[in-house]
C-alpha cells in the first residue's frame, strides 16, 4: 500500500503562533496554532516517538501514548488522532473545527484522513523542526514562542530515525542529527 502523497511543513513561528501546512495529494491545508494553549512541535514529536514500532491501535486505558492531541487557535481547533497500522504505517485524522464563542458549538471546516508511513512523516517533522531551530536558534525561538524549544522531544525522534533507543545519552550524536539537516 503506497498511501497518500502527504507532506508536512512548519512554515512560521512568531509571537506565540505556529503556522503549519499539510499538503495531501496536492491539496494545501494551512493550520495556525496558538502557543498559549498548545505546544504543536512537542505534540508531533511525542506522537511520532510514541507510535514508533506499533502495529495497531493502542488501548489508551492500559498503555497511554500521545496519539491524540489538539491544537488551539482563536476560535478554531485542530484535532489530531494518529492510529498505528501494520508495516510502519500511520493513519492520521486531522480535523479543523471553528467556534463562534467560548464554550459554543463547534462547526466542522475540513477533515483529512491520511495514510502515510511513520518514517516519512518522522523525517519531515524532524527536518522541519530542525530548520526552525537553525533559522531562529534557541533564544530566537524563545522570543517568538515564549517557550523553550522542545529539543528533548526532537532528539528522541532523532534517535528513533537513526535506529537508536529513545533514551540514548549522547549529546554529540544529537548535535550531529541537527547537522544532517543542513
Amino acid at each position: 500500500m503506497s498511501g497518500d502523497k502527504f507532506e508536512f511543513y512548519l512554515t512560521e513561528v512568531k509571537a506565540g503562533w505556529l503556522e503549519a501546512r499539510i499538503v495531501l495529494n496536492g491539496s494545501h491545508h494551512d493550520l495556525s496554532a496558538n502557543a498559549n494553549f498548545s505546544e504543536p512541535i512537542k505534540d508531533v514529536c511525542r506522537c511520532l516517538a510514541d507510535s514508533h514500532g506499533l502495529e495497531g491501535p493502542v488501548d489508551m486505558n492500559r498503555d497511554y501514548r500521545h496519539l491524540e492531541f489538539e491544537w488551539v487557535g482563536e476560535g478554531w481547533l485542530y484535532y489530531w488522532v494518529v492510529t498505528p497500522r501494520p508495516g510502519g504505517r500511520l493513519r492520521l485524522s486531522v480535523e479543523f473545527k471553528g467556534k463562534r464563542e467560548v464554550g459554543g458549538k463547534e462547526y466542522p471546516v475540513w477533515k483529512l484522513d491520511i495514510d502515510t508511513d511513520w518514517a516519512s512523516f518522522a523525517r519531515q517533522a524532524f527536518t522541519q523542526a530542525s530548520e526552525l531551530l537553525w533559522l531562529h536558534g534557541f533564544t530566537g525561538y524563545y522570543d517568538r514562542w515564549t517557550k523553550d524549544f522542545p529539543a528533548a522531544d526532537l532528539m528522541r525522534l532523532g534517535h528513533l530515525l537513526h535506529g537508536q533507543p529513545v533514551d540514548t545519552d549522547d549529546f554529540s550524536r544529537e548535535i550531529g542529527y541537527l547537522a544532517e539537516t543542513r
